[in-house]
């Protein structure tokens, strides 16, 4: 994913959400960054999976009390100590419940359920279940447009004791890669607008 799409993309529709009519449907692209948590070898070498920005997008609709719909994230970012990229991405469907405390402020708190599309040297898998939670705030600015500030968190489901062929910086080896608790957690700041249309 073109790391200058998004950015883009929400500075262009930023004008059209004066025109736009609610009806449930909403839209909201993010930009973020990402942390992610550590992996083990065999021999207890610790790798870690560098921290990176993300790209986001969620497409809602209303479901009282709250909403559903789809997410979809795209990082690209390096583990320690491997050659080559790793990228995640995330579809999840996910469903929230929503709060309004004041009339212009919005919070909401959810779960997710999907799929991690991964491509990873250190991975023999290309498809990682995957759940998490989120939460966030919601600023309107009009009927139809709101900043959004989010948290989440990610899980995946990674099989302990995988081995796969490796390319360290030392040369090709075959190296045995477990993640503690079987499970590499990411945890994601965003920021994005939401449209309603």
């Amino acid at each position: 994913m073109n790391n200058k799409i998004l950015p883009v993309a929400i500075l262009l529709l930023a004008p059209l959400s004066s025109y736009a009519n609610p009806s449930g449907l909403y839209v909201t692209p993010m930009i973020g960054y990402t942390f992610s948590g550590t992996m083990k070898t065999d021999d207890g070498k610790k790798l870690d999976v560098k921290n990176a920005e993300n790209y986001s997008l969620a497409i809602e609709t209303d479901l009282e009390p709250g909403r559903i719909g789809m997410f979809l994230s795209h990082q690209r970012t390096d583990t320690q100590d491997i050659n080559g990229n790793t990228d995640f991405t995330y579809l999840h469907f996910q469903s929230s419940l929503r709060f309004k405390p004041t009339d212009h402020l919005g919070s909401y708190f959810g779960a997710s359920i999907g799929g991690t599309f991964i491509g990873a040297n250190w991975s023999d898998k290309d498809l990682l279940f995957s759940a998490g939670l989120f939460g966030g705030l919601e600023y309107e600015m009009t009927d139809y447009a709101k900043i959004v500030l989010e948290g989440r968190w990610l899980a995946n489901m990674v099989k302990s004791n995988t081995t796969t062929i490796c390319t360290l910086p030392s040369g090709n080896e075959t190296c045995k890669i477990s993640i503690d608790s079987e499970i590499l957690n990411q945890f994601q700041t965003n920021i994005g607008l939401q449209f309603s249309f």
